[in-house]
């Protein structure tokens, strides 16, 4: 087991103090939005003591890494374990599933010039557990919410593009709803956009505090088409212990709030609104689903629990009052949000810990036992407690 050095990601999204004040530092100059934690090549973690890459000693020794699963994951670490400190709303995106990774891959590969949606021909799952209370977009609401939004809002040319909708609600009516909105022009977006804060919504779900947001990136992003699309989907707050699954396909927007979150070894976002960054509207259309989407929020049922999703990684949140131990099955990455931890594995090796420090522990360290008092937050690559 190893100490990893701190790898920030600094997005213009991100928050001045929550991560500095997590590993006990004075904030910076610079929003820092991520704290990564795994071995993807874009962004490798490295070990504190020898600041060698965590990519460079999987790839070197897999199977005392990664252990007798390593087969399935094409001998690398099927994870990356986040912190994300959201300052301001990050983009609507969605990422794919691995058929629509390895086609867009592929494609891009074949076109010099094309620009780099795919970073690799992996597909991408995420679960996210609040730190502090998040607000978040999670996929579009039912079909009857949608057309009392529209109808609310009463603008002649939301009503028109809406016509087929409003007519014959659907999967595919939606869809049909949203490519035109994604094809609107500037003057179009923002007649629609002062027309939303001017009605009165008190007849449809859109909350005072989605109005709020709304309002902040319309001063943001005046002409963006996202904005539309934004009012289409479910709004969630999710308070701290609650999990939640994002599987590909569904559109989501982070709001505001910290997170622990883990995805697949994979970079992929296909982005359609919202932010400076590239957007491809095209290739947005044909991985989104459309379908309504009812959020499953998760809440922890005990102090030491793992939270159920259909992915090949887990994340458990652990409230150790002492001691605990578990086996390994395969390789992790601890980080404490709270307090201080020792850890001792197996083989009697010991590491002291600091709050926010993560610690990668390979499979051939075969267990480990935990003494503090700290909340703790475990990436495995199986759920087991």
């Amino acid at each position: 087991m190893e100490l990893l050095s701190s790898n920030i990601q600094h997005y213009h999204w991100g928050d001045y103090s929550f991560i500095p004040e997590l590993q006990s530092r004075a904030d910076g100059n610079t929003p820092e939005a991520e704290l990564w934690m795994g071995a993807h090549p874009t962004s490798p973690s490295r070990i504190l003591r020898t600041e060698q890459g965590l990519d460079e000693i999987i790839s070197n020794n897999p199977k005392s890494a990664l252990g007798p699963n390593r087969s399935l994951f094409g001998d690398e670490l099927p994870f990356i374990m986040k912190i994300l400190a959201i300052r301001s709303p990050l983009s609507i995106q969605v990422h794919p599933n691995t058929k629509q990774a390895e086609k867009g891959f592929t494609a891009e590969q074949k076109e010099i010039n094309q620009s780099q949606f795919y970073s690799s021909p992996r597909g991408k799952e995420e679960v996210v557990c609040a730190l502090s209370e998040t607000d978040l977009k999670f996929g579009f609401r039912e079909l009857h919410e949608i057309r009392t939004i529209i109808d609310a809002v009463g603008q002649s040319e939301f009503h028109q593009i809406a016509e087929g909708f409003l007519e014959r609600p659907s999967e595919q009516t939606l869809k049909e709803i949203i490519e035109k909105i994604l094809s609107m022009g500037p003057n179009q977006v923002e007649s629609i956009a002062t027309a939303v804060l001017s009605s009165n919504l008190s007849s449809t779900p859109i909350q005072k505090k989605e109005v709020k947001y709304f309002d902040g990136l319309v001063n943001t992003y005046p002409n963006d088409p996202g904005l539309l699309i934004f009012l289409l989907m479910n709004f969630i707050t999710l308070h701290p212990g609650d999990f939640l699954y994002v599987s590909p396909g569904v559109t989501h927007v982070y709001l505001s709030g910290n997170v622990v979150e883990i995805t697949s070894n994979s970079d992929n976002v296909i982005r359609c609104g919202l932010t400076p960054k590239d957007i491809n509207s095209q290739e947005y259309l044909s991985i989104a689903s459309f379908l309504s989407e009812k959020p499953e929020i998760q809440k922890p049922l005990n102090t030491l629990h793992s939270y159920v999703s259909p992915t090949p990684f887990s994340l458990s949140r652990l409230l150790i009052e002492g001691e605990w131990k578990t086996s390994l099955i395969g390789p992790e990455i601890l980080i404490s949000t709270h307090n201080n931890f020792d850890i001792t594995n197996a083989l009697g090796e010991s590491l002291k810990v600091a709050q926010g420090q993560p610690v990668w522990v390979p499979y051939s360290d075969t267990g480990y036992k935990i003494s503090g008092h700290c909340m703790l937050f475990r990436c495995a690559t199986v759920p087991s407690l």
